[in-house]
């Protein structure tokens, strides 16, 4: 396909949802405007950003294929992106977050995928896995195809660069307004049960580390906490019905580590400060010695001074 051309046949619409992501919101947006394949709308939704989000996004704004929207409250986003999804006029429907960026020709790539499969409703590539700075990339080895007759909610393989037609999207519930994270597993998993998915074997897409990222550092924990909401979400809707489906001991089971691991940092804290108690308690036990030498009789400080 040649720089700059269109394909009336496939048309995208890229999804934003963001949140404080002003330092690094113009590579996304510049990183859509930079693509080979130029059929394509992007919307951003704002999560009542505290930053100066709304500041560099604004200039985009005078491209019409642009659209912005805002919350008037914060919402999570898992609402935020079901209002991006609702809003979106075009066959597929691309995930990309603030923080990130595609390759150039990432929706170039999808669009022969989808022409070539139309059979499919759901198609991811692999990524990069970047610093902070989107540098020093190196391509996710973990993601890749999910064996035939499989699932991915046993099979995590499935991240960025994701697309899926609006038509399967819509067969679905859609994205959960109530999740604040775990939203994308939740919404792989809802896919996979109305199409098929299909894996494109190139990197399209740089995922950006760093500690401020909604799974990343500190945000781990509560990561998995709301992934295991999304698991038992999954589990009863998938009752009585054909679709591989988790097993009631294991949610138990993942259940009873997360309960654990709360009872564990309690206990680690506890240690730290009995630790502290005691190295309180011999200082003390210390001090007190000195003010008994401080408080003995000169004739006697002095004998001792002589030994």
């Amino acid at each position: 396909m040649k720089q700059g051309q269109d394909n009336t046949e496939i048309s995208f619409s890229i999804l934003i949802a963001n949140y404080n992501n002003s330092k690094y919101i113009e590579k996304a947006i510049n990183s859509v405007l930079n693509q080979t394949y130029t059929n394509w709308e992007l919307i951003i939704v704002d999560d009542c950003s505290l930053d100066n989000s709304i500041e560099q996004i604004s200039p985009y704004l005078k491209n019409n294929k642009i659209k912005l929207f805002q919350n008037k409250k914060n919402l999570g986003v898992g609402a935020s992106k079901k209002i991006a999804a609702d809003k979106a006029n075009n066959q597929i429907l691309g995930v990309l977050d603030a923080d990130d960026k595609l390759h150039e020709r990432a929706l170039e790539k999808m669009a022969e995928a989808y022409q070539q499969f139309p059979e499919y409703g759901l198609m991811y590539s692999t990524m990069w896995k970047c610093d902070s700075n989107l540098e020093n990339c190196k391509v996710d080895k973990t993601l890749g195809l999910i064996i035939p007759e499989k699932t991915s909610i046993f099979q995590p393989k499935i991240s960025h660069f994701k697309t899926f037609r609006r038509e399967a999207y819509f067969k679905t519930s859609g994205y959960d307004p109530k999740l604040k994270k775990g939203v994308d597993r939740d919404i792989i998993f809802k896919l996979e049960e109305v199409c098929r998915l299909k894996f494109l074997d190139e990197p399209l897409y740089y995922y950006r580390q760093h500690p401020c990222g909604i799974s990343q550092g500190k945000n781990v924990f509560l990561s998995r906490v709301y992934y295991y909401i999304v698991q038992c979400k999954t589990y009863h809707r998938r009752l009585n019905t054909s679709l591989p489906n988790y097993n009631l001991r294991d949610l138990y089971l993942e259940y009873y580590k997360i309960t654990f691991h709360n009872l564990s940092n309690f206990i680690i804290k506890l240690m730290k400060y009995a630790k502290i108690k005691r190295i309180i308690e011999k200082l003390s036990e210390r001090i007190s010695i000195l003010e008994k030498i401080i408080q003995t009789p000169k004739f006697l400080r002095e004998l001792l001074v002589r030994i």
